[in-house]
């Protein structure tokens, strides 16, 4: 059957449909050209489920809200899939495939948008049907870091004290800084866990003192 949605709406969630799909990892890793990695969908439920996947590049990992671009939005993509639209039958499976074109100078991150839909045909005011796509449940997300080859993968960071306005944390590596067990002295609260990613700076607001983790070493910092 030849897919052609004319219309994409956005609907509520729908909860059977959404209860039928299980996908597949939900994170993954992948390092340089590695090849065979997949995501697997699965239809547990009794009755057919149509679905279309989307890939996006996140543009400023580490924040929120994320900045993403759809990857038929990229000129010279360094990441693709497929398929991008199938149809699992009842206790169907069936894998989407990563496909790296590229080994990224520096981690990479991307999310994968896989969403049930139905397809429905109507007809307007002449003879001639349409079809329409029409969105029927949340779509699930797959977290996919694109890693250099393993030679090329540097650990580092650095802080800088930014007078009245807090701290910032840069990754001088060429993949993401985990800190971990973040504490303040401040009474602003802060999230125990922040991932810096190369080229996305973290600034902490009218933070002056920092204590943690990263690489399994112990953090501090004093910027008072």
């Amino acid at each position: 059957m030849k897919w052609k949605p004319l219309i994409f709406l956005s609907c509520f969630i729908n909860a059977h449909s959404n209860a039928q799909l299980i996908a597949i990892p939900s994170r993954i890793n992948l390092e340089a050209l590695e090849k065979g990695q997949t995501v697997k969908v699965f239809n547990k439920g009794d009755a057919s489920l149509y679905l279309e996947a989307k890939l996006y590049r996140v543009e400023n990992p580490g924040h929120t809200p994320e900045l993403q671009t759809l990857i038929g939005e990229i000129p010279h993509p360094q990441m693709m899939f497929n398929p991008a639209r199938m149809s699992l039958g009842p206790k169907q499976e069936r894998d989407i495939h990563l496909i790296p074109l590229k080994s990224p100078e520096q981690e990479t991150l991307y999310r994968l948008y896989i969403t049930p839909v139905t397809q429905t045909r109507i007809t307007g005011t002449s003879d001639e049907k349409k079809e329409m796509a029409l969105t029927v449940g949340i779509a699930y997300g797959v977290l996919i870091h694109h890693l250099p080859e393993k030679s090329l993968q540097k650990i580092g960071w650095e802080y800088q004290c930014l007078k009245g306005k807090g701290i910032q944390l840069t990754t001088t590596g060429t993949v993401q800084s985990p800190f971990r067990h973040l504490k303040s002295h401040h009474k602003k609260h802060i999230s125990e866990t922040q991932n810096v990613y190369p080229g996305t700076p973290v600034t902490l607001p009218r933070i002056k003192k920092l204590t943690g983790k990263v690489f399994n070493e112990d953090v501090q910092i004093d910027c008072s």
